[in-house]
């Protein structure tokens, strides 16, 4: 394996001018570039990672954490990770995917701290007060988040979150011109961050158009289709059931679809983070559509600005959904 010396060697220049090059510094005159780069293709030379990462004392790691007792599918944030991933192994750094779980949300964390094995975390599944966040301000160590933890934290922190009770407010703005009055809402348990944002969304456009809430109309699960199902049983089964649903997110949805469809109910549905199979059902699902990549490339240039040491102006930013409507909400099919 060819070393940086035989590369200065085959270009004629010192070992410091071929690192210059190749970490794109110094004031070096084109045609010597040209000629180191063009040794560094004929050698096919390699640059050490391990002696780069002792140079500039990182791991060149960014450590993501996955819930392992949770146990619900989240298509919307396995989007987000394989956006992340892209992103962050396009600049030569790596993500370190570990589990954590509710009982000590903040162990794993430690852990990777203490052993220097990563030089920050990209955050996600967020939720009220969350642990993690006063944990690593504590630590002083850079971190990003993908949501709120809703507390004062949040003023300090680096987050990207999307609006989602701007999503709702839209999908069931959309469900009242279209002219229903009995609208329902497929929600998660009370306490999720996210999931009381978007039933609140729900709330105001009721209000905003003069309807009164049916307490009997809103129906709380954790985030399965099997759940999702039932929900939409519980609704279609009142004395005046709701002619329109609207979900919190498109696995929800997909059970009250299909539930609906099984017992011969024509009822308007909406669902929540237009996951890729939303435009391949029958009906074609209505759907809000959070923008992934631009919330995980934000991210990652926050994270990288606190590895740089670089001031940031902007450390929040609220991004705003997109209604994508298809059939499931207008009936025609």
């Amino acid at each position: 394996m060819a070393s940086i010396k035989d590369v200065a060697d085959r270009a004629g220049v010192s070992v410091t001018t071929v690192s210059l090059v190749l970490n794109n510094k110094g004031n070096i005159s084109q045609q010597t570039r040209e000629r180191v780069l063009e040794a560094v293709r004929d050698l096919e030379y390699t640059r050490s990672i391990r002696a780069r990462n002792l140079r500039d004392q990182q791991s060149r790691v960014i450590g993501y954490a996955q819930f392992s007792e949770r146990g619900e599918y989240n298509p919307l944030l396995d989007r987000f990770l394989w956006e992340l991933v892209q992103i962050i192994e396009g600049i030569g750094r790596h993500v370190l995917l570990f589990n954590t779980d509710n009982a000590n949300m903040v162990a794993p964390y430690r852990e990777l701290i203490e052993s220097q094995r990563v030089d920050g975390f990209v955050l996600s599944y967020t939720e009220r007060a969350d642990p993690r966040f006063a944990y690593l301000h504590q630590a002083g160590f850079p971190f990003v988040a993908f949501g709120r933890s809703d507390t004062p934290l949040d003023e300090v922190t680096y987050w990207v979150d999307v609006d989602g009770r701007a999503g709702t407010h839209q999908a069931t703005t959309h469900l009242i011109e279209l002219g229903h009055r009995a609208i329902g809402f497929i929600g998660w348990p009370e306490g999720s961050a996210s999931g009381d944002r978007r039933y609140q969304g729900y709330l105001d456009a009721l209000s905003q158009h003069g309807l009164e809430l049916e307490p009997v109309y809103v129906q709380r699960s954790l985030n399965d289709s099997a759940n999702g199902h039932e929900c939409a049983e519980r609704l279609m089964s009142l004395p005046n059931p709701p002619t329109a649903i609207v979900c919190v997110s498109d696995v929800m949805a997909i059970g009250a679809m299909q539930f609906c469809a099984r017992d011969g109910h024509r009822i308007a549905i909406t669902g929540f983070d237009d996951t890729p199979t939303a435009a391949f059902l029958y009906p074609t699902l209505t759907s809000v559509r959070q923008p992934t990549q631009l919330a995980a490339k934000i991210l990652v240039d926050m994270l990288l600005d606190q590895f740089n040491g670089h001031n940031i102006k902007h450390k929040q930013h609220l991004l705003t959904p997109q209604l994508i409507v298809r059939a499931s909400s207008t009936l025609e099919y």
